[in-house]
């Protein structure tokens, strides 16, 4: 009786801890995915974006923070490589999108795109640039920027969390997001890729215009 008794209370026990790892990894049940983690995570905890170098399609250096100001535009972003042929072209597809709604609903003063490539040796800014007028991207709403310094490619992956690994093809396989940088500057969303609409209507909700 008393051995069947300790089983019990041992088998619980566990029970408890897997469930309670579980949580935590899960941020109290939110999520499941890994990109669901994410959302969870950074919904929960913004995060501040660090003074990371880059330079955009026209040759001009700015930092990341630039994009942390408290009160400045809301920035949906998303990271790619230009010679992807896979979900950076959705990605390419829902930013386009997202220009065409932000110019026909006159949000040009509270919302902004940027595009950040994660292959610097690639994407020089004249690569961005051609690729932002295939793009049609206009430069007053939309900008495309890779880091000045490849040490500061992992620190931008990180703060993103987006893995980046070589595909053995000369390409990258990778995950992706359509992030939103808030009026707070932080980071603080992320959306699925092929969703662009989820991710205005929630901007649009949240700051009161829908």
């Amino acid at each position: 009786m008393a051995r069947g008794w300790r089983t019990g209370v041992a088998t619980l026990t566990v029970a408890v801890l897997a469930l309670c790892a579980f949580a935590g990894v899960t941020h109290g049940f939110a999520a499941v995915t890994s990109d669901g983690v994410r959302r969870a995570a950074l919904a929960g905890t913004p995060r501040a974006l660090p003074p990371i170098g880059l330079v955009d399609a026209a040759g001009r250096a700015f930092s990341l923070a630039d994009y942390g100001q408290p009160s400045q535009p809301a920035t949906f972003v998303a990271l790619v490589y230009v010679r992807c042929q896979t979900i950076c072209l959705t990605t390419a597809a829902g930013q386009s999108w997202l220009q065409g709604e932000i110019q026909a609903r006159g949000l040009g003063d509270r919302v902004r795109l940027l595009t950040l490539s994660f292959d610097p040796a690639s994407d020089t800014p004249a690569v961005l640039a051609d690729h932002a007028r295939r793009l049609g991207a206009d430069p007053a709403l939309w900008r495309f920027a890779t880091v000045r310094d490849g040490a500061d490619l992992k620190p931008m992956l990180d703060l993103f969390d987006v893995v980046v690994l070589p595909d053995g093809l000369g390409g990258y396989a990778h995950n992706g997001a359509l992030f939103l940088v808030g009026e707070d500057g932080r980071l603080s969303r992320a959306y699925d890729i092929d969703r662009p609409d989820v991710a205005l209507a929630d901007y649009l909700r949240r700051a009161g215009l829908l």
